[in-house]
């Protein structure tokens, strides 16, 4: 159970791109210190195994610790975490193509051939996008051009990593097509960013 229970807490962190370190400074506020339990160097306490869930995924420890619970969706995130994740994003990303403005409007285009009822996961739309926005880790589907596109499932799809570890990934569904009105703001929007990063 404790194996498990590590396994799961590296596997969470690793898909949000957060370091040990992260995570120490979002437990930073209850005195919690969590570098050291993947490596089985520090015991987990009841503490740390309540806390670490619930404050920097939203999740109860009740449900995270289940085998069918599966990685939340950033918009499901607590605003500490998403807020730190941004940060991260905004500061790893001033050197590439055109930064990360532009994000939302390559999203649409990698979504334009979408049917009504076409699932997939955040890493089939984050593959597809140009350089550095292809190294993000999640997508805000509830915000601008993404909203009212998508609904999580609340189901997931199993991947396994080069390290032959088992990884859990929520799965989206279109519940709208990207229609060519949309599609033509997501154009502008692309042109008008790329021009503000060259004035």
């Amino acid at each position: 159970m404790e194996r498990e229970f590590r396994k799961k807490c590296k596997s969470f962190r690793l898909k949000f791109g957060l370091s040990e370190d992260d995570v120490d400074l979002l437990l930073k506020a209850q005195n919690i210190k969590y570098k050291g339990v993947e490596s089985k160097d520090r015991i987990i306490t009841l503490e740390i195994a309540e806390a670490y869930p619930l404050t920097v995924y939203g999740i109860e420890y009740c449900t995270f610790k289940k085998e069918e619970t599966t990685f939340p969706s950033f918009e499901d995130l607590p605003i500490t975490t998403k807020t730190l994740l941004e940060n991260k994003s905004n500061t790893g990303n001033k050197v590439g193509s055109h930064g990360t403005k532009n994000k939302a409007s390559n999203v649409i285009f990698a979504l334009k051939e979408y049917k009504k009822g076409h699932q997939f996961t955040n890493s089939d739309i984050l593959s597809q996008l140009p350089h550095p926005l292809n190294l993000e880790k999640s997508i805000d589907w509830n915000k601008g051009l993404l909203a009212g596109l998508t609904k999580n499932t609340r189901t997931f799809r199993i991947w396994i990593d080069e390290n032959k570890e088992s990884h859990r990934e929520a799965i989206y569904e279109m519940i709208e097509v990207v229609t060519p009105v949309l599609l033509e703001k997501a154009k502008k929007k692309d042109i008008a960013n790329k021009k503000d990063k060259k004035s």
